[in-house]
């Protein structure tokens, strides 16, 4: 999940700015006077929209697109209909077009904020930072008081090796509010500069108060390089999801009404879903029913909203209709078997997943499903042999399913099969804080009490389950103490 910071205005006006050069006041004036002229009814002359190749977008995107094309081309001097048409060329990944139609229509309008920031975005992304810093300027120039192009610009000049603008950058982002990230970005600028004392100083205290992966891994860096290996090792695993420093930006979200293709509104209700909206991402797939109403991807995108909104009727509905006019796709299984498994109804459930087995029987996903079935029903000898069939075909979460196992082998006091499990956990996943415990918990019991205090001590400096760890210890103490 990306962390994501509200936004705020410059808190305090009287601050002083920290740099305003002769460039970004030009352009300050350059964007009055072009908004002066604007207003006279005089514009400047750009060439004509740029159409890109739609000969692989679907019959809804053609129309759209053109659509909009026809009506820029139609008002060659409307700003508006030209940023319009950048919009839906961005939204829908023709990213180049964009680009060049962003440019026309900052011609057309250099008084708009959107437009020169919108190809600033574009441009940063693609790993193209002159251009996208150039493009900023003139955003900045437009309106300095939105933070995300404080930390945008902070972020690209630090990629470009240039550390005091990129500190200058943050400074404007931290008055402007953006306390949090702004610091972040300094200790990285200090961890390029490989000065890891100050950087540790800032990140420390500030990962504390907004603990973030991304943070943990500049951390576990920070302590490399001043030796701290075991330090570094702790951080490194703490920070393994891999989720980057991102924020808030409300301009980014306003394109995302102009995504118009087929594959694109399936994709952007997917990332609804995913980031918790179901009844957003239903508003937008649902109109595409009637159309596609048996194509696997919508009817799977279809159901996984439902489910995600408690709509467990609607989820079935959708699927076996779909089912029924396709029996052979044997994923719908896989999405009723999922269904069933929120209503509650195992039987059924179970039904799905073996159709679904019937078809694939290398189907890691089923096999974990069938795992879990039966650790419920307490037939402990079927999960266990449900899992490592999972494990065989590649299941996506390796260290939950021998945590599941050891858990298993735990409540059956096979405390040597049970350590061998939670050794394969935590060997795969160090930041499985819960996976040390347990590992812990077992060494215990089996009599392995330093191997024991070990693992509970590991599992302390991941910080994290700070309940579980003393209901270790204590079972560590009486155990030793013979109290069991």
């Amino acid at each position: 999940m990306a962390m994501r910071q509200r936004m705020l205005p410059i808190a305090d006006n009287s601050k002083p700015r920290h740099r305003v050069d002769a460039k970004r006041t030009a352009l300050a004036h350059l964007a009055l006077s072009a908004a002066l002229v604007t207003a006279a009814g005089c514009h400047q002359e750009v060439d004509a929209p740029t159409m890109p190749d739609l000969s692989a977008a679907d019959e809804r995107l053609r129309t759209a697109l053109t659509r909009m094309h026809t009506g820029a081309v139609g008002a060659p001097e409307s700003a508006e209909l030209r940023g319009r048409l950048a919009m839906a060329y961005d939204a829908n990944e023709f990213h180049e077009a964009a680009i060049v139609t962003y440019e026309q229509a900052e011609a057309l309008d250099p008084a708009n904020f959107s437009w020169p920031y919108y190809r600033a975005l574009l441009l940063g992304k693609a790993g193209r930072f002159l251009p996208a810093l150039e493009a900023l300027d003139r955003a900045e120039a437009i309106d300095e008081t939105y933070v995300p192009l404080w930390l945008w610009r902070g972020e690209w000049l630090r990629e470009l090796g240039r550390l005091p603008e990129a500190n200058e950058a943050y400074d404007r982002a931290e008055a402007a509010g953006a306390t949090w990230l702004a610091q972040a970005g300094r200790a990285q600028i200090l961890l390029d500069m490989g000065q890891a004392a100050e950087a540790l100083a800032i990140l420390e205290p500030l990962n504390k108060k907004h603990p973030h992966p991304h943070q943990e891994r500049m951390l576990g860096q920070t302590y490399r390089l001043l030796g701290r290996v075991e330090d570094a090792r702790i951080a490194m695993a703490r920070g393994a999801d891999g989720a980057p420093l991102r924020w808030l930006d409300p301009r980014e979200d306003e394109r995302q009404q102009y995504i118009e293709g087929y594959s694109g509104r399936l994709r952007y209700a997917q990332a609804l879903v995913r980031g918790g909206q179901p009844q957003e991402a239903l508003r937008v797939i649902e109109p595409l029913r009637e159309a596609h109403a048996t194509d696997p991807t919508l009817v799977g995108t279809l159901a996984w909203a439902y489910n995600a909104n408690d709509q467990t009727d609607h989820a079935l509905e959708v699927l076996k209709t779909a089912l029924a006019a396709n029996p052979s796709h044997h994923r719908f299984h896989r999405h009723l078997a999922t269904v069933y498994r929120k209503r509650g109804d195992h039987k059924r459930m179970r039904r799905h997943l073996m159709l679904l087995l019937a078809a694939n029987d290398k189907d890691a996903w089923a096999h974990e499903q069938i795992g879990h079935l039966a650790t419920q029903e307490g037939q402990h000898d079927d999960a266990v042999a449900a899992y490592d069939r999972a494990l065989r075909h590649g299941a996506a979460s390796p260290a939950n399913l021998h945590h599941a196992a050891g858990l298993i082998e735990g409540v059956r006091e096979r405390w040597d099969a049970a350590i061998a499990r939670f050794e394969k956990v935590v060997t795969i996943d160090e930041s499985f804080t819960i996976g040390h415990i347990y590992l812990g918990r077992c060494l215990a019991e089996a009599g392995r009490f330093d191997e024991a205090r070990e693992s509970l001590a590991w599992a302390e400096k991941l910080g994290t389950h700070p309940e579980e760890l003393a209901d270790a210890r204590a079972r560590l103490r009486n155990i030793e103490n013979g109290h069991d």
